[in-house]
Parts: C-alpha cells; sequence; structure tokens
C-alpha cells in the first residue's frame, strides 16, 4: 500500500507585531509556548474520508461532512479501499479549502519534496491505498468537496468541510 502525506501550513510565519506570541486556544492545536510565527506545534489531528466502489461504480462514503475549527490543525487521510486501476480510482479535489492553506511538504513513500507557496489541484488512487495532507483552517466558512471515479461522465459523490 502506498501512502503519500502533504502538509500545509504546519510552520507558517506571518511578519510584523501579530508574530510575537501565538495564542493559547483549547482544542485549537496553539500552544502558548509555540515560537513567534508558528502556528501549532505537535501533531495534527487526524480526520478520516473512506471511500470505496458502490454497486454501479460510484464512489460511496460514510463521512460526507466534516466539521473543523478555524487555526486547527488538521490531517485529512484520504483512504480508498477498493480502487482497482486506472480505470476504477477515485479523485479527490477541494479547490476552495486547499486555496486557503499553504503547502509545505508532500511525501510519498519516502520521498519529501519541500514546497513554498503551492499547491495541488486534486488527489487521486488507482489502487488501494491512502493520500493524506495536513493543514490549517484559515477562514471559517463552507467547503465544498468532490470524489469522482472515471467514468465518463463521472459518478461524483459531493461533500463538505465545514470550518467554525
Amino acid at each position: 500500500m502506498r501512502v503519500a502525506t502533504l502538509a500545509l501550513g504546519c510552520g507558517l510565519a506571518f511578519g510584523g507585531a501579530a508574530a510575537q506570541e501565538a495564542p493559547a486556544a483549547e482544542g485549537h492545536g496553539w500552544a502558548a509556548s509555540a515560537p513567534a510565527g508558528v502556528i501549532a506545534v505537535g501533531p495534527p489531528q487526524d480526520v478520516e474520508l473512506r471511500v470505496s466502489t458502490g454497486p454501479e461504480g460510484e464512489p460511496v462514503s460514510e463521512t460526507t461532512a466534516i466539521d473543523l475549527k478555524m487555526g486547527g490543525y488538521y490531517r485529512l487521510n484520504f483512504i480508498c479501499t477498493d480502487a482497482a486501476d486506472d480505470t476504477a480510482g477515485f479523485r479527490f479535489e477541494s479547490p476552495k479549502l486547499l486555496s486557503n492553506a499553504h503547502l509545505r511538504v508532500l511525501s510519498v513513500d519516502d520521498i519529501e519534496i519541500h514546497m513554498q507557496g503551492l499547491s495541488f489541484h486534486a488527489l487521486e488512487c488507482d489502487e488501494p491505498g491512502a493520500v493524506r495532507f495536513s493543514f490549517h483552517p484559515m477562514r471559517k466558512g463552507e467547503y465544498e468537496f468532490t470524489v469522482k471515479n472515471q467514468d465518463d461522465p463521472p459518478a461524483v459523490l459531493k461533500g463538505v468541510f465545514r470550518v467554525e
């Protein structure tokens, strides 16, 4: 099983007086002892989106809403339980959520790619496995996500990230 990891915003720095000290906020992954400019310390909270193939080949999941707190630190685990190949895989997209994130590290197996200010458009699995990315929700709101299969036209599973 291949696992890819994307870390978004795990060490964002802000300039000026606002960067003096990260505020303590229970349940947000922030700590009063965090160095200036660091949003959170410690590991992210895992969130799971497990997708499998329905009877007509459509993507199905028990998860269609994911509740998050603004400023929290999360790792989304996109898990494809039974993707068979290029013609039966799944594609995850959430452009509005991703457009508000800062990409830092992309990891595939033991390879890490350190990035600054770049993003990605979609995650796709063509075999069973998981893809992960870590992020801080930066703005309150609802951000739609979709998971599509490889049909033409694709069958689509829709869900939402709710950031409060």
